[in-house]
């Protein structure tokens, strides 16, 4: 069972806490507030360079969306100036 006294503080104490320990919470408190704003700009620049990369993706699509189209136009050429004169020989034999 507690002893009576035990379950009391004196005044003295109970501000000796109050001061000691509430300083320490205000303390932690403005540590975290200071975290935060680092961790705030931190995200500030990773979202500028997620928005200087989406940029640079665009331009990395439309690059290759252009070799894509260029190999197109390539093949057809390709077909047109070697395969059509072949397919032409080769027919003439057979008329």
């Amino acid at each position: 069972m507690v002893n009576p006294k035990e379950r009391y503080v004196t005044y003295e104490a109970f501000n000796d806490f109050k001061h000691h320990d509430f300083q320490e919470v205000k303390d932690d408190i403005k540590d975290l507030r200071g975290e935060v704003k680092e961790l705030r700009g931190d995200v500030t620049e990773m979202r500028v360079e997620l928005t200087e990369l989406r940029g640079d993706m665009k331009v990395l699509t439309q690059r290759a969306d252009g070799i894509v189209t260029s190999l197109n136009w390539y093949k057809y050429v390709f077909v047109l100036v070697v395969l059509l004169p072949f397919i032409e020989r080769w027919v003439s034999r057979f008329i």
